[in-house]
């Protein structure tokens, strides 16, 4: 099939770019054809090596820097070029032959921008991504999707562990599990079968012979001096309970042997003050480190595959209803993680690559973080298995198929 991904979110970094890499790269490795639609003078953070065609209706509209008094502004305005690229779409799908359209992020608002546009009786079969529906969302959304019902190549694809979007006389909604973030070379197309690799290296430990035991043993000894990393990487928001965390990190007095890695990708202004604000007031411990940056491609997995294990301390509701990228991240990234029990709870429920982090106070967060450095020091084996199994859950081949078969 040829696909267009139709993109019009700029970001510094994180997971919309990442997303739009895994549709990209797994429709390459099932052997269809992707195509980028972006609107003009689209600023690309990263070259995906596919063709693109632009869209007429004006550039990206980003509220970026924005004052509260001109979003309004721009609030219209990005309504206004979001059904003006639609309309272009609907035309651009003609005259390159396009068999489906995803749309990797979308709202409530792009089904209503889609219904006025010639977008809705395309026929190429038109795929809404959204990445969660909220508590406060739910009722917008249902309202519109039946709207949309009688377009029979509308499709609602919620990215989510939950089913309570699913309604019996709304079939083009559909729910679909999320997927895990790989490093970008498997991104290529070259994803690890961990189950093998896995099968493969225990039967390696049991056939190894006297010389190449006392490698692995030299291996191991290098492995237990190691100093334990844990790591905090992503869009940083000042919800992400980050410095409640670092001062129950601080309170245990740890020497270098166990370290902190804080990165902050940050957007608005006042995230970029309160992040510098929170480096200055730990910077005299040794092992904090500190990351304010945006990072893609390679750096981003060199700093996540430095670590350890990840830390998601978020305590806002909302992660209850959509899916934390972060989780799958360090899913894909083979890493056990220390985690917010408002956060997908039901991936830990299923599969054990972690621990449930209580957030009450400074000094049961404390407690979670001693007792998840004990069991990484000791027994690390314990979140391998599920993590083994979790990637083969969410992998990528999954994801497309629950898009584009319809």
């Amino acid at each position: 099939m040829r696909v267009a991904i139709l993109e019009s979110i700029v970001m510094p970094a994180g997971h919309e770019v990442e997303f739009d890499r895994i549709l990209i790269n797994e429709l390459n490795r099932q052997g269809h054809e992707p195509v980028l639609f972006v609107p003009e003078n689209f600023p690309f953070k990263v070259d995906y090596g596919v063709d693109i065609v632009y869209l007429e209706g004006g550039e990206v509209v980003t509220y970026a820097g924005a004052s509260k008094w001109k979003k309004p502004f721009l609030s219209i305005l990005r309504e206004r070029r979001r059904r003006s690229w639609f309309t272009s779409a609907a035309q651009k799908i003609k005259e390159h032959k396009i068999d489906a359209l995803i749309i990797p992020t979308g709202t409530y608002r792009y089904i209503k921008a889609l219904l006025d546009t010639p977008l809705k009786d395309s026929e190429a079969s038109v795929h809404v991504i959204f990445h969660g529906i909220g508590k406060g969302e739910m009722d917008r959304f249902i309202k519109q999707a039946h709207r949309a019902n009688a377009y029979k190549n509308l499709y609602f694809d919620v990215i989510s562990l939950r089913d309570d979007m699913l309604r019996p006389d709304l079939p083009r909604v559909r729910k679909i599990l999320p997927p895990v973030f790989l490093p970008s070379s498997e991104l290529s197309g070259e994803q690890q079968n961990i189950t093998v690799q896995s099968a493969v290296s225990e039967q390696g430990l049991e056939r190894v012979n006297s010389s190449e035991s006392k490698t692995t043993n030299d291996a191991a000894n290098q492995s237990v001096n190691k100093p334990i990393k844990l790591g905090f990487f992503g869009q940083f928001r000042k919800e992400k309970n980050i410095e409640r965390f670092i001062d129950a990190f601080v309170s245990l007095n740890y020497d270098d042997s166990v370290q902190l890695v804080v990165q902050g990708a940050t957007v608005k202004p006042e995230d970029g003050e309160l992040f510098e604000s929170i480096i200055k007031q730990y910077s005299k411990y040794s092992n904090i480190q500190f990351i304010h940056a945006s990072l893609i491609g390679k750096d981003w997995d060199r700093a996540l595959l430095s670590v350890d294990a990840l830390l998601l301390p978020y305590g806002a509701e909302r992660y209850r209803y959509h899916w934390a990228a972060m989780l799958f991240t360090a899913i894909g990234f083979q890493k056990p993680v220390l985690i917010s029990p408002e956060i997908n709870p039901e991936v830990l429920e299923q599969y054990s690559i972690g621990e449930v982090l209580n957030l009450d106070d400074v000094h049961s967060i404390g407690q979670g973080i001693s007792q998840f450095v004990e069991n990484l020091q000791h027994n690390k084996e314990k979140y391998k298995q599920g993590l083994i199994h979790a990637n083969e859950d969410y992998s990528h081949r999954a994801l497309i198929q629950s898009i584009v078969n319809v």
